[in-house]
C-alpha cells in the first residue's frame, strides 16, 4: 500500500452565493430596516401625543381646582358680606332703639307735661300734637304719610319685634 491515492480536484461551479439570493437578502433586511425606523417614530408620536394629552388633563385639573377655589371664595365673601349685612342692620336697629328710647324718655316727659297743662288730653294726642309742632314725626306718622295706611309689612314686623326685643333687654 505503498500507492499513494490522489483524488480528483473537483472545483464546482455553484460553491458561490447566487447574486439573486444576495439581493433577495438584501431587500430583506433593507425592509426589516425602514419597519423599525417607521415603528419608532410611530411611538415617539403616541408617546408626545400622550404627554399632551396628560399636560391638558392636568390643566384641566389645575382650572377645576381653581374654579373650586374660586367658588370657595365667592362662598365666604357672599357670606362675609351677609354677616356684614346683618351686622349693619343690627347696628342700625340699635340706633333706631337708642333714638326710640331718647325719644320716648322726651315723649314721657312731654306727656307729664302736656297732662299737666292740657288737663284731660290723652298722652297720644298730646304726643302727637307735640312731635308734629316739633317737626319730629313718629314712625306711624311716617308710613301714613307715605301712603302706608294699611297694616305693616312682614318687614316692619320684624324690624318692630326686633326692636321691641331690644328696648325690653335694655328696661
Amino acid at each position: 500500500m505503498s500507492d499513494k491515492v490522489v483524488l480528483p480536484r473537483l472545483d464546482l461551479p455553484g460553491q458561490k452565493t447566487h447574486w439573486a439570493v444576495v439581493a433577495v437578502i438584501g431587500g430583506g433586511v433593507l425592509v426589516l430596516l425602514m419597519a423599525a425606523i417607521f415603528l419608532i417614530v410611530v411611538h415617539k408620536e403616541q408617546a408626545a401625543q400622550e404627554a399632551g394629552a396628560r399636560e391638558v388633563e392636568a390643566r384641566a385639573k389645575e382650572a377645576a381646582a381653581q374654579v373650586e377655589r374660586m367658588k370657595l371664595e365667592a362662598v365666604a365673601t357672599v357670606e362675609k358680606a351677609k354677616a356684614a349685612a346683618a351686622a349693619a342692620a343690627a347696628a342700625a336697629a340699635a340706633e333706631k332703639a337708642r333714638a326710640a328710647s331718647a325719644v320716648a324718655a322726651g315723649d314721657d316727659a312731654n306727656k307729664a307735661g302736656s297732662a299737666g297743662a292740657s288737663g284731660g288730653d290723652s298722652g297720644k294726642a298730646g304726643q302727637k300734637k307735640k312731635a308734629t309742632k316739633s317737626g319730629h314725626k313718629t314712625a306711624k306718622a311716617t308710613t301714613a304719610s307715605k301712603g302706608g295706611g294699611g297694616p305693616p309689612s312682614d318687614a316692619t314686623k320684624k324690624t318692630d319685634a326686633s326692636l321691641d326685643a331690644l328696648l325690653r333687654g335694655l328696661k
